[in-house]
């Protein structure tokens, strides 16, 4: 192995005759992350060179269906794998998508994190995990390290999470790591049956969430202490799970985190039930009912500024109007009730035709006292009735009922 895994890497240097280094940003266990340019895309990334001793494990080349598998995933929440090469006679690194946040440790270090943003977070990286757990690929070392933090562009959120290393663990462990005391995932986030040595599937990444997310919610680490101390824990007993987080927190880590891989949810479960979560404490903080709340995938406006629908209409209210354009169409308001079948329903006579009717009962009448007046007045026989003046035209159904009217009280 060459020097670059003991000390760091002097800026300028090019690691796999393309990415050149900038500057340190972090430093782990197992490698140390810089940050590079990838020089024939002229693009930043983000280069983790292992400080691990890879000396006499089989090479994995670029060509590698290992390499190829991991560089396909694709999903918001996770960090995308560039390259990579593992070879104990030159560098072994990977290179990855670069993000410029906090890792969640960092976060949970600074101080409280909203329950919202939690929520969102257990969403995404839920997400991410179905997506590569459908390509039978196990992480085996979901913490908070690896949890890096993109600031959000939404006001309700803080941040958006991806999980990095995505597929690092399956890689080096392929190789047969000959570093005494090497333990594939951190002993603090480790799934009883990883413990206890057997080989993990996908419900020890769901273990590992559900730790990630109680210690998100709490700041309090699950399985503290020594390696020895950790691992000895969750053999024999569950993490405490504060009840003030509520119920919904509290059936749900519980669930993830417990010690039979057969009774934890899948991916796919831990998505839906903490987007249950999510609206229901994004309705508390708004005041919202979450029943009004649209779903993933729903063409459901928001609430406010969405179209009001008008009252339905009681039995006896008037809920049909003549229509303008035609005389014998009816326009029918929203909610109001619309018999089955309109040929044998009921009439009901419209409230704007009671309406002319009685105006003209009352320009009838009003004529009529004027003729009775003017034969008291004269003293006499009254003039003969001069012809009346012809009403404005009126088409439709209204002017066939003045029509009406007005034949039935002329003398």
């Amino acid at each position: 192995m060459t020097d670059s895994h003991t000390k760091t890497i002097a800026p300028g240097t090019v690691i796999g005759a393309r990415y050149s280094v900038e500057s340190l940003i972090g430093r782990g266990g197992m490698a140390s992350v810089y940050r590079a340019t990838d020089v024939p895309l002229n693009r930043s990334v983000a280069l983790k060179v292992f400080t691990v001793d890879t000396e006499g494990a089989p090479g994995l080349g670029r060509e590698s269906s290992e390499i190829r598998l991991l560089a396909s995933l694709n999903h918001h929440a996770l960090v995308t794998l560039f390259d990579a090469t593992i070879d104990g006679e030159g560098d072994s690194f990977l290179v990855m998508e670069l993000v410029e946040g906090p890792t969640l440790k960092e976060r949970i270090d600074a101080g409280p994190i909203a329950e919202i943003d939690v929520a969102q977070m257990v969403v995404d990286l839920a997400e991410a995990l179905h997506v590569v757990h459908g390509n039978d690929v196990v992480h085996r070392d979901v913490k908070p390290a690896n949890i890096l933090l993109n600031p959000s562009a939404l006001t309700a959120i803080e941040f958006r999470a991806k999980l990095s290393d995505f597929g690092i663990a399956h890689l080096i462990d392929s190789t047969r790591l000959t570093t005494p005391g090497t333990i594939i995932g951190t002993a603090a986030y480790l799934s009883p049956e990883q413990a206890r040595g057997a080989a993990p599937g996908s419900p020890a990444d769901i273990y590992s969430l559900g730790l990630v997310a109680l210690e998100s919610l709490t700041g309090v680490r699950a399985f503290d202490g020594t390696m020895v101390e950790s691992i000895s824990a969750r053999l024999v007993s569950d993490p405490p799970i504060p009840t003030t987080l509520g119920a919904a927190w509290v059936a749900l880590l519980g669930r993830m985190t417990h010690r039979d891989p057969e009774a934890r949810p899948t991916a796919l479960e831990v998505v839906e039930l903490a987007r249950s979560i999510e609206r229901d404490v994004y309705a508390a903080a708004s005041g919202v009912s979450p029943s009004t709340l649209p779903l993933e995938g729903d063409v459901t406006q928001p609430v406010e500024g969405a179209t009001r629908v008008l009252p339905v209409v009681a039995d006896d209210a008037t809920s049909v109007l003549p229509s303008a354009s035609d005389g014998d169409a009816t326009t029918v308001l929203p909610g109001a009730p619309v018999a089955a079948h309109p040929e044998s329903a009921p009439r009901k006579r419209p409230a704007a035709r009671r309406i002319v009717l009685a105006v003209a009962a009352v320009l009838v009448a009003i004529t009529a006292g004027a003729f009775a007046w003017g034969a008291v007045a004269g003293g006499g026989d009254p003039e003969p009735t001069p012809e009346p003046t012809p009403l404005p035209v009126n088409e439709g159904v209204l002017g066939t009922h003045l029509d009406e009217l007005l034949e039935s009280v002329t003398p």
